[in-house]
Order: structure tokens, then sequence, then C-alpha cells
């Protein structure tokens, strides 16, 4: 819980978009509308959603529980199921060689190869148990910026996405010398300066 207490490395964001009038209620309907909500049994690989920050088991948000003063804090959670290549490999040569001696052949075509891959996968995801990971959120709506608490690239884009499907916003780098974000004073400062340095 680096956000509330101890340390955090962190992405900073500018968020873009209008907040709706009665953002109080938008936000309390679309965090719980994209709270997490467990990965099925079955061969999907990946589930993710919103948590609270200080309790990643409570998904209700109950008594805006993300409320911190200004500041609306809670968690991205994603479960995956992660296989082991060498798992796999084994079982498919398994399969393979039992493929070959029911059926009496000598060698498999390619396509037979990747469809039995395919199914040992599917089989292998229907038991394996997902791996939780967390990361916290906390979003200044009205001053229009967010820290993520993680610096993988992966993990970036699927929270990116989740957060613009969640909340119809879109979120930018936060780059402190964005001339679209800077007083028009310091961007033509900006801009003289270049030109100054262009001409020596």
């Amino acid at each position: 819980m680096g956000f509330l207490q101890g340390t955090a490395t962190f992405r900073r964001y500018r968020v873009v978009g209008e907040l709706p009038s009665d953002f109080s209620t938008f936000l309390d309907r679309q965090i719980k509308l994209h709270a997490f909500r467990g990965l099925p049994a079955g061969p999907e690989d990946k589930s993710l959603g919103w948590t609270r920050i200080d309790n990643v088991l409570d998904t209700d948000f109950e008594y805006a529980g993300y409320l911190y003063g200004e500041y609306i804090l809670f968690s991205l959670r994603i479960d995956r199921k992660i296989l082991p290549p060498s798992l796999v490999r084994v079982k498919t040569m398994e399969a393979e060689q039992h493929c070959l001696r029911e059926k009496g052949l000598k060698r498999l075509f390619r396509e037979q190869r990747l469809e039995i891959k395919e199914t040992i996968r599917g089989n292998l995801l229907q038991t394996a148990q997902p791996v939780p990971s967390f990361y916290e959120v906390c979003w200044n709506a009205y001053g229009g910026w967010l820290l993520f608490g993680s610096l993988s690239e992966k993990v970036a884009e699927e929270f990116e996405d989740l957060f613009k499907r969640t909340f119809s916003l879109k979120l930018l780098p936060f780059l402190p010398w964005d001339p679209v974000f800077l007083d028009d004073a310091v961007v033509r400062s900006l801009a003289a300066l270049r030109q100054e340095g262009g001409r020596a």
C-alpha cells in the first residue's frame, strides 16, 4: 500500500476529457460496474478489474471506500493463469507420441501438432490456479492527474484500456514541458529560446 504508507513506484498521467456534471454518481456506478469479478473456471487465462486499495478482496466499494479527501484511491487487480513453457512442451510431446501410437503414424503434420498443443494448453488452463497481481491508483479527478503504481509497459497498457472503458477518459503520459498544458507566456518564452539556439 505504497500510496497510503511507505514508498511507491509509479508513472504519472494527465487525465484528458470532460467529467460528467454528476461526477460522484458516475464514479460510483462505473467503478462498481468494472470491479474485479474473478476468473471463471475454463480456458480463460486473464481477468482484471478494480478493488479497494486498503482491502483487495473488497469489490463492493461500500460508503465510497475509494474516496480519500480530494483523491480517489483504488487498485487494479489482474489475475493470470501462468503455464510454465516446459510443462506445456512435455505434455504436448506426450500427447503427440500417444497420437502416433494410437493412429499408427510415423509423423504428424504441422497443423496436427499445433492442434494438439492448443488442446493441451486449454486442458492445463482449465485446472491452473490464477496468480493475482495488484497495482495502486491515485487519481485527482479535478486536478486532472493520476498516478499508477507500475512501470511495466504491458501492465500500463491494460490499465489505460480498462480506465478508458470504465470512465470514458483518456490517459496521457505526464510531460511537464508539453506545450498543450503550459501557460501561453511560457510557451512563447520556450519558442524564443529555440529560435535563439537555432541562430547560434
